[in-house]
């Protein structure tokens, strides 16, 4: 491990990876529909490659893999006895063909619609999501790994919201700006190298600490899982959680139609909004450390989540009780729950996951992990069929608005009900302080 003059340098660029995750995940979910199935009129003149309804069969069949992926990835990253560690391999050989899938998916085979570009979309997703989880995964597990105090998580995973943050922000606007003088196959190649590089610097400067191999995990995958599920406060945390990502799914779907339809702005305007929110949340990130001397985890979060509700829950009366200058002091001030839910909900699975494993003599951070990514990508693919639903069904037009007036005010109640089952959460920093004094000096 590094001396300790030298681990907040450690920990900057173990956060620096952030960058590169947000980079490539923001990009890809942004451009590869319309890059595929752009629109007949679209400014990049760019040419159909798959039919629009068939773009979305390819992601579906990606995700299905990419769900699978999770819990194997987690499982032989828990079980892993390399030189390097149990998670450093992991990213050292995903990291490549991560971004090398990532560059791939904007060269398709053929320059006008095919089967075969569908075919080689399907594919190039999957690896990119399969690599993805081969590297992410391990890589946020290594926060419970590298670091020892309540206050060095915080400082950690602060550090990763941060460049979590501006990695969404250089997707959002770097992408758009190379394409437009570039091209995708050059924004493609441009990106996947910053990220790769951004990635890179964790295997290539960070060492994992070495707590004993002996509490290494040794059951099965299926007990894993099942041991990950049985733990109260995990599930307790998981479903609090879950339903922030339904409510940030539901608002990110919506604004677009709440801007143009119930605002009477051009739905263009919803993405200054966002932005705005997320430079926001950039600006309150360094704050987080120092509200964390005072509360804990669960207070904060119970406080984020109860604002995050209110929020959604106005957005219903957007246009009518509320104009649109308000409504967009509102959007903006979401930045304040975002930058917190960017940092210490990492911080609280590694918690969960050491002190699990203390009491277990069975470290399983990878699967802690690997669980919340794979059921959060259902609760995600569930808000992006549920919100349209209600649209269909309730109407989003100007005429029949009700689906958009209900959507945020749903999602709201979804949250608040996360909240009143975080209240529930009863691990406390002071529990996994004692856990880790009696493992000593064995494990730490």
């Amino acid at each position: 491990m590094a001396p300790r003059g030298n681990r907040k340098l450690m920990f900057f660029l173990y956060a620096v990876g952030y960058l590169g995750i947000a980079i490539l995940t923001q990009t890809t979910v942004k451009w590869y529909q319309y890059f595929y199935a752009p629109p007949e009129t679209n400014q990049y003149g760019l040419k159909v490659l798959v039919p629009i309804g068939f773009v979305g069969v390819a992601m579906i069949i990606a995700r299905i893999v990419d769900g699978l992926a999770d819990p194997i990835v987690a499982y032989f990253s828990d079980k892993c006895r390399h030189p390097l560690g149990r998670r450093i391999p992991f990213i050292l050989y995903g990291s490549v063909p991560l971004a090398a899938t990532f560059i791939l998916l904007w060269f398709p085979p053929v320059a006008g619609e095919s089967i075969l570009n569908l075919i080689y979309l399907a594919v190039m997703l999957s690896l990119f999501f399969i690599f993805f989880t081969i590297v992410v995964g391990p890589y946020l597990a290594l926060i419970g790994e590298l670091t020892r105090t309540k206050k060095e998580r915080i400082t950690v995973t602060t550090m990763q919201g941060i460049t979590q943050v501006l990695g969404v922000m250089i997707a959002e606007a770097g992408s758009g700006l190379l394409i437009t003088t570039a091209g995708f196959p050059k924004m493609g190649i441009t990106l996947g190298l910053i990220a790769l590089i951004s990635l890179l610097l964790t295997p290539l400067f960070v060492r994992e600490e070495r707590r004993g191999s002996d509490s290494a995990a040794t059951v099965s995958i299926l007990e894993s899982i099942k041991m990950t599920f049985s733990n109260r406060d995990f599930i307790i945390y998981l479903a609090s959680y879950l339903t922030i990502w339904y409510g940030i799914n539901t608002l990110t779907i919506s604004m677009p139609y709440i801007s143009e339809v119930l605002l009477g702005k051009t739905a263009d305007t919803s993405g200054y909004l966002i932005a705005a929110a997320f430079i926001l949340a950039l600006i309150f990130s360094p704050l987080i450390p120092k509200i964390m001397e005072s509360f804990s985890k669960k207070q904060v979060m119970l406080v984020t989540s109860g604002l995050f509700a209110l929020i959604l829950f106005i957005t219903g009366f957007f246009g009518t009780l509320i104009p649109f200058n308000l409504a967009a002091v509102l959007v903006v001030l979401a930045g304040i729950p975002i930058a917190v839910i960017f940092v210490v909900p990492n911080a609280m699975v590694a918690d969960i996951a050491e002190y699990d494993g203390l009491k277990r003599r069975q470290r399983r951070e990878g699967m802690f992990f690997g669980v919340q990514g794979l059921v959060m990508k259902v609760v995600i693919g569930i808000s992006s069929f549920v919100t349209p639903l209600i649209f269909d069904s309730f109407g989003y037009s100007v005429e029949r608005p009700l689906g958009l007036q209900l959507s945020g005010p749903l999602a709201g109640l979804a949250v608040l009900f996360g909240t009143w089952l975080l209240s529930k959460y009863s691990l406390t920093e002071e529990m996994l302080q004692e856990k880790i004094e009696e493992a000593s000096p064995q494990d730490h």
